[in-house]
């Protein structure tokens, strides 16, 4: 009787563990896509050469993008990003093939991160871009008017 109480009372608690919330939750989730992009400056001689950046309302640049998530200009942002700071690579070769930095986070910016993430980075090679991404990734450097200069590592 009291090893039959007992092993309910460990598949409840297991079961508890397994449907909670907390733990089935991706931990990207916390974040919230990402629904805007924000300029962070190269902090050069007061320039205006900025760095566009995906970001969320009210989280700054903590926000995460996956299969068909993302605002337009988050997504193009990203895109572009892989397009001229890694030239050549099947990222951008993928990014371009799969109608180019369209702002839709589809199958082929999913593979385009995939391989950045396990090639390039050195994340977590899921395709989904959050923190560990951005914080790695090259950014490309515009001047006031928008035009590209240069990829940087900024560490943002």
């Amino acid at each position: 009787m009291r090893s039959g109480v007992l092993g309910a009372l460990v598949l409840l608690f297991a079961a508890g563990l397994t449907a909670s919330p907390m733990m089935t939750a991706p931990a990207h989730a916390a974040y919230g896509p990402c629904n805007t992009t924000v300029k962070r400056t190269d902090g050069l001689n007061n320039s205006g050469n900025h760095f566009t950046v995906p970001a969320r309302t009210g989280n700054g640049l903590s926000c995460y993008m996956q299969y068909q998530t993302g605002s337009d200009n988050a997504v193009t942002a990203l895109q572009r990003a892989i397009v001229y700071c890694y030239p050549g690579t099947y990222a951008a070769n993928r990014i371009i093939n799969t109608g180019g930095a369209d702002g839709s986070y589809g199958d082929g910016t999913v593979d385009a991160v995939r391989w950045l993430q396990a090639n390039r980075l050195g994340v977590s090679a899921d395709g989904v871009y959050g923190p560990a991404t951005r914080g790695q990734m090259r950014w490309p450097l515009y001047t006031p008017g928008g035009i590209y200069i240069a990829c940087l590592d900024t560490g943002f």
